[in-house]
């Protein structure tokens, strides 16, 4: 008996510890699952040197896309507007760091109209089941499709037309470096670049270019927009003067010339004639004289009028006639006419010519009388 009993408790023994175990072990794996696993570390994205951007959710990386405005492109258009389409989305893929496949997706979720019905119908050409979409694949064919080779030619021929004209140095120069992408093997050899800017420069600005003999592309743009500025400075300040001068003479003032004022033509030698007004009055005397000589010319008596003596001695102060001045001396008149002589501040004719007489009571209006001496 005492040996069954023992048999019995080592059997209980063993019972107990077996269900023991199987607890532990229970418990064990119970706190080992719910003990939170380390995620794997996220991949890195490409990027440029230094800069490391992890994978984020597509949402998040479209609505980083859109706050940058991106164009959208409608297929509709000048054929540059494609390539500045690609241009700008390329800035935008390098500002995010997106990968080849993502700057896939957010080219085309920028496709609209025409250009959205063209990438629905070509995408499986162009990237068939199984194959990663990649940047390169997809702009050489959007490329083909909106500038194609006949567009190339035309900005090519563009470019070798291209001259300054009414352009600044600054529009010139962008132009030029617009148009030169689409001709690469006119511009490889920098001489040759060089050579082509300079030479689309205008006349005056070229000569002064080749004077000085300069080779590289940077030299010549920064030597033409000096020679511009400098340029547009003496035109602004001729342009000051000449409006100075033209402002000055239509308020009265005349320009000076070797520190002399100008003399007004009509008074430049010479006598004035009369200048009648639409009644027929003198405009220097008042009076109505027709074509006589008006008293108030220069050089002319102002007691009768006529020239060859002043006020002082004028005949009529001293009862006689009034003579007229005859042409002067030296000159002839038809044949062979005797010179004049001068007699008292007066110019007389010869004893058988004849004169002219204005007589006190004759009318001024009135032609006068000729006298037979």
């Amino acid at each position: 008996m005492g040996q069954q009993a023992r048999d019995q408790t080592a059997a209980f023994t063993a019972a107990v510890g077996a269900a023991a175990t199987a607890a532990a072990n229970a418990a064990i794996a119970a706190a080992a699952a719910a003990v939170p696993v380390a995620a794997p570390a996220a991949a890195q994205a490409e990027g440029p040197p230094g800069i490391v951007v992890r994978n984020r959710p597509i949402h998040q990386l479209v609505e980083q896309f859109l706050k940058l405005n991106p164009p959208q492109f409608t297929g509709i258009g000048d054929p540059e507007v494609a390539t500045s389409w690609i241009k700008k989305l390329e800035k935008a893929f390098a500002l995010l760091v997106c990968n080849e496949t993502e700057k896939v997706l957010l080219a085309t979720y920028q496709l609209d109209g025409v250009a959205d019905t063209w990438w629905k119908t070509t995408r499986e050409t162009i990237f068939p089941e199984g194959v990663v979409p990649e940047w390169n694949a997809f702009r050489e064919a959007f490329n083909v499709k909106y500038f194609s080779e006949t567009a190339k030619e035309v900005k090519m021929a563009e470019f070798q037309r291209l001259r300054q004209g009414s352009l600044t140095v600054d529009q010139y120069e962008a132009k030029f470096a617009e148009l030169s992408q689409y001709a690469p093997e006119l511009i490889a050899n920098p001489v040759n670049r060089a050579r082509r800017f300079r030479e689309g420069f205008k006349p005056d600005l070229r000569s002064i270019l080749v004077s000085l003999n300069l080779r590289t592309y940077n030299d010549l743009y920064e030597r033409a927009q000096m020679i511009e500025r400098d340029q547009n400075e003496r035109a602004t300040s001729f342009g000051s003067r000449f409006n100075s001068q033209r402002e000055s003479i239509c308020h009265g003032k005349r320009p000076m010339l070797g520190n002399r004022f100008q003399i007004p033509p009509n008074r430049r030698g010479g006598v004035s004639k009369p200048a009648p007004n639409q009644n027929g009055q003198c405009r220097f005397c008042g009076r109505r004289h027709g074509s006589a000589p008006c008293p108030r010319r220069p050089g002319a008596c102002f007691e009768c009028g006529q020239q060859g003596h002043m006020a002082i001695n004028c005949p009529r102060k001293q009862g006689g006639q009034p003579q007229l001045l005859l042409p002067p001396p030296n000159r002839q008149i038809g044949g062979n006419a005797p010179q004049n002589t001068q007699q008292g501040g007066l110019f007389r004719p010869p004893a058988q010519g004849q004169t002219y007489a204005i007589t006190n009571g004759q009318d001024r209006g009135k032609a006068p009388q000729i006298e037979h001496h």
